[in-house]
C-alpha cells in the first residue's frame, strides 16, 4: 500500500472529469436541440450542415420571390377584370345605341355619356395599375403587359354604336388573351416551380436536421448514463481517499 501516491484515487478522478466532461456536452445538447453546437463537435458533420443551410436560404428566397411574382400577377389580374367589366359595360351601351329608329336624340346622349363614362373608367385602370411603385401596364421592365389607352367612342349614332361594338369586342379579345396569359404564367410557372422548390425545401431540411439536430430521447438516456456514472465515481473517490487513512491508523498502533 501507498500513501505518497494514490493512483487509484487519480484514475477514479480522471473517469470523474471524463464523466463530467460529457454530462455538460449532453446538457448543452439538450438545451439547445442540436448535437452540433460548436466546430469541435462534428467538424465534418459542421460543413455538410452549413452548406445545406446555404441551399435552404437560397430556396426559402427563390420561394419568396415566386410568391411577390404571383402577388404582382394576381393585382394586374384584379385589375384587368376590371377593366373587362368596363369593356362589357361599354358593348351594351353600344349595342343599346344601335337600335336604329329606336331611340330619341335624347337616348343618344345619354348612352354617349354612359360610354364616356367607361372609356375614362377604363383609362383610368391603364394609368394607374400598379404594385409597389411600378406600374402594371406601361409596358417598361417589369411591367406585366403594354396596354393602351382607350380613344373616345363615338354612339351618338346608330351607325357609330355598331361599328364601336366591333372595336370593343376586339379589345375583349386582346385582354382576355393578356389575363389567359397570366393565368397560364401562375399555373405552369409559378405553382409548378413553387411546388419543386418546396419539396426540394423540405427534403434538404430533413437532411440538415439529421446532421444537425439532437435526438433528445437517445441524448436524455446517454444524459442520465453519464448522472449515474459520476455518483459512482464520486463514492469510489471517497473510498479511494479512505485506504491511505486505514494505513495510517494501522501505524500509529
Amino acid at each position: 500500500m501507498r500513501i505518497n501516491s494514490n493512483a487509484g484515487a487519480l484514475n477514479t478522478l480522471r473517469a470523474l472529469q471524463n464523466n463530467q466532461d460529457q454530462m455538460k456536452k449532453s446538457m448543452e445538447k439538450l438545451s439547445s436541440g442540436q448535437k452540433i453546437n460548436k466546430a469541435s463537435d462534428n467538424p465534418a458533420g459542421l460543413i455538410i450542415s452549413e452548406q445545406m443551410r446555404a441551399q435552404i436560404g437560397a430556396i426559402e428566397q427563390e420561394i419568396k420571390n415566386l410568391d411577390a411574382r404571383d402577388a404582382k400577377l394576381n393585382t394586374a389580374e384584379g385589375n384587368m377584370s376590371t377593366m373587362q367589366e368596363d369593356l362589357l359595360a361599354m358593348r351594351d351601351v353600344a349595342l343599346s345605341a344601335a337600335n336604329e329608329g329606336g331611340n330619341s336624340e335624347e337616348a343618344q346622349k345619354a348612352y354617349q355619356a354612359s360610354m364616356d363614362n367607361s372609356v375614362r373608367s377604363y383609362n383610368q385602370t391603364v394609368q394607374n395599375a400598379s404594385y409597389g411603385s411600378q406600374n402594371l401596364f406601361d409596358g417598361s421592365s417589369g411591367a406585366v403587359a403594354d396596354l393602351q389607352n382607350m380613344e373616345n367612342i363615338d354612339v351618338s349614332t346608330a351607325e357609330s354604336a355598331k361599328q364601336a361594338v366591333e372595336v370593343i369586342d376586339q379589345k375583349i379579345a386582346d385582354l382576355s388573351e393578356e389575363r389567359g396569359e397570366i393565368g397560364a404564367a401562375q399555373k405552369n410557372e409559378i405553382s409548378s416551380q413553387r411546388s419543386n422548390l418546396q419539396t426540394e425545401l423540405v427534403n434538404l431540411t430533413a437532411s440538415e436536421s439529421s446532421v444537425r439536430d439532437t435526438d433528445m430521447a437517445k441524448e436524455y438516456v446517454e444524459f442520465v448514463k453519464n448522472e449515474i456514472q459520476l455518483k459512482a465515481g464520486m463514492a469510489m473517490l471517497a473510498h479511494q481517499n479512505q485506504a491511505p487513512n486505514l494505513v495510517m491508523s494501522f501505524l500509529q498502533e
